[in-house]
């Protein structure tokens, strides 16, 4: 027996009275609002890495790009102007948090406080049309609740709408979720009333938002194609109104309002728009086509022959278009290259454990309810299973080559997840079972359903301690275990006590010394350099020079310092180290294991240390150190009879180290000459020699004279 009821019913019309509707919604409406608090609770664990002080501090690196765009964009003027960086990519995401952050003014605390709250704001919104789509599709709050409750412990979205982790990713859920529930609510109502053009309506908000939110917004649009290709196959067989016609009007009105605002204020590239326009003009012609094959009498498999045919006409006319042809290749290309860790798959590293770890429970649940989904669509007439199943299915496939769209995934495993917890809770005896609802549409269906039960006043009674203690064990597994992951993996994404106090350090040394940009940039590992150049300078559009050149710079051999300087000189301000694991790899010649180690000191015989690299700052633990580069003094003088290198050695103290600096200069007809990093008394070789260098001299790059 086909488990789920469907169709155009009502809730409130098959109570059997006002009264015990009332109490029926109360008690669905206390649940929503206790998954909603579930939401935003799994949301928090890093609150206090994140405000920290003065400051917020956002979780990982990227989230400063937006903040950065988010302050440029209220620098021009008393609205939000978009800098030329935002309009394209994703201007409607950094418009939306810059008029949220209009209030607080420019350059200000409130940028930072809007975009680490905004991905949580969206975790709620998402959920919440997670659960309308869910009950919408299975007629059942308890789906509903339970899809939502998977969705807030999954912890590949989890992690991408935590407090402070703020990309476009969560963004994007807020319009696939949007998407996805206006197509169903439109693909399950056979009458054409005011709540009929509302979902049109949303339908249309939700692609155009999409299209504008992000670069890559053809590949979360995609699904839509197929998944009305088969939608059609079931309208083909069904009597009565066509219900193709209002997603049809949605998508075009969507297009419309993309194209509007991309001709009026610039916003997004070309490919992007017209990559949406193409559907929805794809999905007229679709429309058209389900008209005439019904006026002539044809059968769905008439039309299944038809659609295949311009299927593949369309990817062939799209391929000749030479600007959608080089996206495509260029997207191609994007999945195929290897690169950070979020471009591997969700298996990558631990196959289906690694799944599990990012997908969570809903994943386990969602799998088998895929089929399930087909036989329901086809079965009972309800196109919208369709739909869900194409998008998990593509968004499943994305996720198995890059993880970073596990979280575009969450939301339709959550809602076939859902499915599958209530069935397995009933299968154990532990809720009651969904109603099957007979064929049809209308009245006589929903008095097919009121006869068989239907969403009675029992549907969200308490049941006994017994089965509540199962229920409570069974929902913990779910919730339980995506929780942990979540949190796991959100600890790895905040900023750590360490690279936050060496930030802080520096920033208020270039506020005190008042240094201007780039003599302030600060070069470190790209996953963190956005995080210092905004505290800093504030300037933390691109991490594309540290990409470049840090790693390169650091095991590079000692004796490269010179020249690395010199490509240095007048485009970078410090230089940030961090605690690496050796493992007897990292080689104690190389530039990291110079400075990191011995704070730029040649205190190993055969290496020498670095002259323009001076050490200024160590963190309490000693994970991070901060040099500040220089000209250096030079110090030259006579070198001691039949010595080959003379040894120089100052004691020089910084905020969290103490330690002697010692350079070595090789001897040239009987002189030595050597650059120092750090003003001091030097001492010469093995006697009593010695030698001031001034703060002056090693900033502007004076010789010193020593004396016989």
């Amino acid at each position: 027996m086909d488990p789920f009821r469907t169709g155009d019913r009502r809730m409130s019309e098959a109570d059997p009275s006002d009264a015990s509707d009332g109490r029926r919604r109360i008690r669905v409406r206390t649940a929503l609002l206790v998954v909603i608090a579930l939401v935003v609770l799994v949301r928090l664990p890093t609150i206090q890495e994140v405000f920290r002080d003065d400051w917020v501090v956002l979780a990982s690196n990227d989230p400063y790009f937006y903040r950065y765009l988010v302050d440029q964009s209220l620098l021009d003027g008393p609205l939000p102007s978009l800098p030329d960086r935002g309009i394209k990519g994703e201007p409607l995401l950094v418009a939306t948090l810059a008029v949220a952050a209009w209030p607080f003014g420019a350059g200000t605390w409130g940028s930072g406080l809007v975009v680490a709250w905004y991905p949580v704001v969206a975790a709620v919104a998402t959920a919440a049309l997670v659960y309308g789509a869910a009950t919408r599709l299975t007629d059942d709050a308890r789906v509903g609740l339970a899809a939502a409750g998977l969705l807030a412990v999954t912890p590949a979205h989890a992690y991408r709408t935590a407090l402070g982790v703020a990309d476009h990713h969560a963004f994007d859920y807020v319009w696939l979720a949007l998407t996805a529930l206006a197509v169903i609510e439109l693909l399950s109502r056979s009458e054409r009333d005011r709540r009929t053009w509302i979902a049109a309506g949303g339908l249309a908000v939700g692609v155009a938002a999409q299209a504008l939110s992000w670069e890559a917004a053809p590949l979360l649009l995609l699904p839509l194609a197929p998944g009305l290709a088969l939608a059609a196959l079931v309208e083909i067989r069904r009597p009565g109104p066509q219900r193709l016609a209002p997603v049809v009007a949605g998508l075009v009105g969507g297009a419309a309002l993309a194209h509007l605002v991309h001709l009026l204020l610039g916003w997004q590239f070309e490919a992007v728009v017209y990559a949406l326009d193409l559907l929805a003009l794809g999905s007229v012609g679709l429309l058209a086509l389900v008209v005439v094959v019904r006026r002539l009498d044809g059968s769905w498999t008439w039309l299944v022959a038809t659609e295949v045919v311009l299927g593949v006409g369309a990817v062939v006319a799209v391929r000749r278009i030479p600007s959608l042809s080089t996206e495509l290749d260029a997207g191609l290309d994007f999945f195929l290259r290897s690169g950070p860790a979020e471009l591997a798959g969700v298996g990558a590293n631990y196959g289906a454990v690694g799944v599990l770890v990012l997908l969570g429970f809903a994943s386990v649940l969602a799998a088998p309810m895929l089929l399930f989904a087909v036989k329901w669509g086809w079965q009972r007439l309800e196109s919208g299973w369709f739909v869900i199943g194409v998008y998990a299915v593509h968004f499943g496939v994305l996720a198995a080559l890059q993880r970073r769209f596990a979280g575009e995934l969450a939301p339709f495993a959550a809602i076939l997840g859902g499915v599958g917890f209530v069935l397995l809770a009933s299968w154990f005896d532990l809720v009651k079972p969904p109603v099957p609802r007979r064929l049809g549409d209308g009245d006589a269906a929903d008095q097919a359903v009121a006869a068989d039960g239907g969403d009675d006043d029992d549907a969200l009674v308490v049941p006994d301690r017994t089965r509540v203690a199962l229920l409570a064990g069974l929902a913990g597994v779910a919730v339980g275990s995506g929780s942990l992951y979540a949190a796991l993996i959100d600890r790895r994404l905040v900023i750590t006590d360490a690279t936050y106090e060496a930030a802080r350090w520096i920033a208020g040394y270039v506020d005190d010394h008042d240094l201007p940009y780039p003599e302030s940039y600060v070069l470190s590992k790209w996953g963190r350099n956005r995080v210092y150049n905004y505290f800093v300078n504030g300037e933390a559009e691109s991490y594309g020079y540290a990409q470049r050149h840090y790693e390169d710079f650091l095991f590079s051999n000692t004796d490269t310092g010179a020249d690395w300087y010199e490509e240095f000189d007048g485009r970078v301000g410090f230089v940030v180290t961090r605690d690496l694991p050796h493992l007897g790899l990292i080689s104690s010649s190389t530039i990291q294991s110079t400075l990191h180690d011995r704070l730029g000191s040649a205190t190993i015989s055969d290496i020498g240390g670095v002259g323009h690299f001076r050490a200024v700052f160590a963190t309490e633990d000693g994970a991070r150190k901060v040099f500040r580069l220089v000209p250096g003094a030079t110090i030259r003088g006579p070198a001691p009879d039949d010595t080959e290198t003379v040894r120089l050695v100052a004691e020089v103290s910084i905020p969290g180290a103490d330690f002697e600096y010692v350079r070595r200069a090789s001897v040239t007809d009987g002189e030595f000459e050597a650059t120092v990093a750090n003003p001091g008394t030097y001492r010469i070789g093995e006697g009593s020699r010695s030698v001031d260098v001034s703060e002056r001299a090693i900033r502007s790059g004076e010789t010193v004279r020593l004396d016989s």
